[in-house]
């Protein structure tokens, strides 16, 4: 089956999600990590891309990409294709170890952007890992003094320097949540999709299966105003799906 293009934006910003297939682990310590940003940071040399977010986690990474010059496939071949080689060969196993195509988006305004590294840098927080600025293979330590190979003067800039990036971290530190127009839900697994409705809902508002009809509608309506797929909200919150698609 041929792979779906991937959708080209206007301003050359693509928020990036690598992910193992069937979600296995990609990254099993910090040597892989490691190897994985060297890659990364190799790629960014041969190329004219521009990386302005990162984070590293175990079955996928989140990447913030400026791609004037239509590299990023060739970036990610080059990356993916070394990696999976080291770490198929690690594991004992052949083939691949990533989804094809990676899932991709555009970001086509400032809010976006900005919303999309916001993201990026809370995913640790949002999985119970640690707080966010304390953890170690995302950039959000580049945003805060580390020499790193992330092109950090654009946000900061947009955001007015340090300080202001630190607050508009702050804003979304335990939940990770993606620009409100995002397809991102769709790539998700239900697990951090799920986490995501809690902080929507709340914890007892996401089962829906004995709500009544008004508040179904005003928490379906919601969860689909944040990206979730009919499916999603249909195993999520344990109604039907043709009930969440009528919605």
């Amino acid at each position: 089956m041929p792979h779906t293009a991937r959708k080209k934006g206007n301003s050359g910003f693509y928020h990036v999600v690598p992910k193992g297939i069937a979600d296995q682990l990609i990254f099993e310590n910090d040597i892989d990590r490691r190897y994985y940003l060297k890659l990364l940071r190799e790629a960014i040399e041969r190329t004219n891309l521009r990386v302005h977010a990162y984070c590293l986690m175990s079955n996928h990474v989140h990447l913030i990409v400026e791609d004037e010059a239509d590299q990023l496939a060739a970036a990610m071949k080059y990356v993916h294709e070394r990696y999976a080689m080291m770490f198929a060969e690690k594991i004992g196993r052949t083939g691949g170890i990533f989804r094809k195509p990676y899932w991709s988006e555009p970001i086509d305004t400032d809010e976006h952007f900005l919303c999309a590294v916001r993201y990026t840098h809370a995913n640790p927080a949002a999985a119970g890992i640690c707080r966010s600025s304390e953890y170690e293979w995302s950039s959000v330590k580049d945003y805060l003094g580390r020499p790193g190979m992330t092109e950090t003067k654009l946000v900061l800039e947009m955001l007015g320097g340090r300080d202001a990036f630190i607050r508009f971290s702050a804003a979304c530190n335990s939940t990770a949540f993606p620009f409100s127009g995002s397809k991102l839900k769709s790539h998700l697994t239900d697990d951090e999709a799920l986490r995501i409705a809690v902080d929507v809902l709340g914890r007892d508002g996401v089962n829906l299966a004995s709500a009544n009809k008004d508040q179904v509608v005003t928490s379906v309506s919601m969860l689909k105003r944040r990206g979730f797929s009919t499916r999603q909200v249909s195993r999520i919150c344990g109604i039907s799906q043709s009930a969440a698609a009528r919605i």
